[in-house]
């Protein structure tokens, strides 16, 4: 039987070392014989949570299916949208962090961002009832220090590769951190620039990549940087939901 190290069934499955952790811990995988060493049983087991998780499963949900033998029962994302939503009207600072950490530590950094927190935040920008700008404060608040707190864990780490995250243009303040969580999950360690002044912001340290994150377009001279930087052999790339050329240069900060 085959033997795996954390970073390959990382690799493999797209789930995160710290998402193996609370697993365990949860009872959901099965004992490891000694640390860092993974077999084929357990691969299959990680694959199996990391395709429940994606549909918006809580581990107590999934831990409820293991124990009766039967398909697991869940609300899915609308529910942890739901609870997100409570927590932003009610919850305590203390409690929201909590809530925050404990949902990034169930879910694999891909579904957390694109299945949750993005979707979420869309719906707060949109509505528009009463609290509205309360909540949408509290979210944009919960979701930088989420950011910050893990990429301060990931620079301790020996084994996170280096990336430098540049915002060229943004539609609102939460999408370049929601990019920087989702980055620190997949094992990066994250920089970020969030300095949108229509020139290319400098790096002060040595990236093994360059992400260059565009929400609403991008200028030209920051076009040229980008061609420049890639015929140069630089490991740069645009990103984000707008890459188009469009984006004028006297509104390049407007949503910062």
């Amino acid at each position: 039987m085959h033997s795996h190290t954390t970073d390959t069934v990382c690799a493999i499955t797209g789930t995160h070392p710290a998402n193996l952790k609370r697993w365990m811990k949860q009872g959901l995988l099965t004992p490891q014989q000694s640390l860092n060493s993974w077999s084929d049983d357990h691969l299959s087991e990680i694959r199996n949570l990391v395709g429940l998780t994606a549909t918006g499963a809580t581990l107590d949900e999934i831990r409820q299916g293991q124990q009766s033998a039967t398909t697991v029962s869940t609300y899915g994302w609308a529910a942890r949208k739901g609870d997100m939503l409570w927590q932003l009207e009610f919850g305590t600072p203390l409690s929201l962090s909590r809530h925050m950490h404990h949902m990034s530590s169930d879910y694999s950094g891909d579904d957390f961002v694109i299945n949750l927190l993005r979707p979420l935040s869309i719906w707060l920008h949109a509505d528009h009832r009463q609290g509205s700008s309360r909540r949408l404060d509290r979210f944009e608040h919960m979701v930088q220090q989420q950011a910050d707190k893990v990429m301060r864990l990931s620079s301790r780490s020996g084994s996170a590769i280096p990336l430098f995250l540049e915002a060229v243009s943004v539609r609102d303040k939460t999408e370049i951190w929601l990019e920087a969580i989702r980055l620190t999950a997949m094992g990066f360690h994250v920089e970020v620039d969030t300095g949108i002044n229509g020139q290319p912001a400098s790096k002060a340290e040595l990236h093994q990549h360059h992400v260059m994150w565009c929400g609403a377009g991008i200028s030209q001279l920051m076009q040229d940087y980008f061609e420049q930087q890639r015929h140069a052999g630089h490991p740069v790339m645009l990103s984000g939901p707008d890459c188009k050329l469009h984006y004028s240069e006297s509104g390049a900060s407007s949503a910062a």
